[in-house]
């Protein structure tokens, strides 16, 4: 009986295939401006860059001073807005990191021909606490990260869950029907004045994508030599998107 359940039980694993799929995200923005590596945002003080590419939409942005000044970024007055809720990116956290050494000692004991192994354990731990405060000296970047824009796969009747390659179709939007507004609300002081810097985001298209058609695959390194194996990369990888990957079982 227990051979009859393994077999059953082996067919059942063996005989489930999993089929995987991406959710593309196509984002614009009314003042920034797109380059391959980059979306820029520019005052007369900074220049405030983001690439959103990775599972989820990657919000966080880099901060370049500049200015001959130090510039100081004002996080618990610094938001992450999505579809009109804030999120503040001062946490108010403590983070710990901690080490373990050991030290050992062997001894002889001669009225027992054997050896004893003393080890000494000890463990030390440093805390540090979250900065409100974040300074920027002059012609530097700092980098700030903490939200992702979607965790979820976006459902439409319009849109096929599971396309085959020739049935990949894409929903637009505009800024009104966009199903995701997202901006960054940016409070940063100079040695003059305190300035809040908005930058601001849309949806306006999604796309559903089969595993095979998102990648494409390298077969030479940059100097010409063959890769053995080839390795796969994203086929249209650019700063403006963002992904979800899920699966079909079947």
């Amino acid at each position: 009986m227990k051979k009859i359940l393994i077999i059953i039980l082996s067919f059942i694993l063996t005989s489930c295939t999993v089929t995987n799929y991406y959710q593309v995200y196509k984002v614009t923005s009314d003042n920034g401006n797109v380059n391959k590596s980059n979306i820029n945002f520019e005052d007369k003080n900074c220049i405030v860059t983001y690439n959103l590419w990775s599972e989820g939409g990657n919000v966080g942005f880099n901060f370049f001073n500049k200015t001959e000044n130090d510039i100081v970024v004002d996080l618990s007055k610094t938001f992450f807005v999505i579809n009109g809720v804030a999120f503040e990116y001062f946490q108010n956290r403590t983070f710990s990191n901690s080490s373990t050494s050991a030290s050992s000692l062997t001894s002889n004991n001669y009225l027992v021909t054997s050896k004893i192994l003393k080890t000494n354990i000890s463990s030390q731990s440093i805390s540090r606490v979250e900065k409100s405060l974040i300074t920027i000296p002059s012609k530097t970047l700092v980098n700030v990260s903490e939200f992702r824009i979607s965790e979820s796969q976006f459902f439409d009747c319009n849109l096929e869950v599971y396309p085959s390659k020739n049935k990949i179709k894409s929903l637009r939007f505009d800024s009104l029907s966009t199903p995701f507004v997202f901006s960054n609300l940016i409070t940063y002081k100079t040695k003059n004045d305190s300035t809040r810097m908005e930058n601001k985001f849309y949806v306006n298209e999604i796309t559903n994508i089969p595993y095979a058609q998102m990648f494409i695959e390298i077969n030479k390194d940059k100097c010409g030599n063959n890769l053995v194996p080839p390795y796969k990369v994203f086929k249209n990888e650019t700063p403006d998107k963002f992904f979800i990957h899920y699966m079909k079982k079947e």
